[in-house]
């Protein structure tokens, strides 16, 4: 049997430490854990364990800018670090985003099932971003009237006019099967639509996307 993925707690409120080790137990068996509450101790928890999955709460932690947070992970790029905070501002979670490749996130917010994805994809070593943070990514992103869609939910869109399924989505674009559907929704929502056919036919008559996205 293969051995568990380490786990360091970096999050200071002990019933969500509680609550978060209860569930991944729950779902992955128990892994060897260790707390870390401080920076430098955390740090030196991933010298000796460099792939361990961090579970940190980044509000409630003593990290003075969100470069540190940066810069830990390109140093430890083999750890997957997974932000579980009651709140972060859109500025962070885009430079997050974009500074970072094995940075997760979700919001202690978020329902049961995001949280639950979460988890499990950073404990297979996969990245994860709930919706929230989707959201949170897609208000930096600008619109017309022309395209009532983001640039997620243009993409997104492609890859339905390209005859994928909503799973293939979820793993293509590392979200759960859940976010998927709510941006599909929100799709169809706001071109005013019904069907794939016409919500793709839409798009490409404001050319959002171009007919060789486009599958019959």
């Amino acid at each position: 049997m293969s051995e568990k993925m380490p786990i360091i707690m970096a999050d200071n409120q002990p019933l969500t430490r509680a609550g978060l080790l209860h569930l991944i137990w729950q779902l992955s068996g128990k892994h060897p854990v260790q707390d870390a509450p401080d920076k430098a101790t955390l740090i030196k928890r991933l010298v000796e364990r460099p792939s361990s999955l961090v579970l940190l709460d980044y509000t409630l932690f003593d990290f003075t800018q969100e470069q540190e947070l940066i810069n830990l992970c390109a140093r430890f790029s083999s750890a997957h670090i997974l932000l579980i905070s009651a709140d972060l501002s859109s500025s962070f979670v885009k430079m997050v985003a974009i500074g970072t490749t094995n940075t997760s996130m979700v919001f202690k917010s978020s329902a049961y099932e995001e949280i639950t994805d979460a988890l499990l994809a950073t404990l297979r070593g996969e990245r994860y971003l709930c919706s929230h943070v989707q959201e949170l990514l897609n208000v930096q992103e600008a619109q017309d009237e022309n395209n009532p869609l983001t640039k997620t939910e243009v993409e997104i869109l492609k890859l339905i006019a390209q005859g994928k399924s909503s799973k293939e989505i979820a793993v293509m674009r590392y979200l759960s099967q859940h976010t998927v559907v709510s941006h599909r929704k929100n799709i169809f929502r706001k071109l005013e639509v019904n069907t794939v056919y016409e919500a793709t036919r839409y798009a490409m008559r404001m050319g959002l996307i171009d007919v060789i996205d486009y599958q019959i």
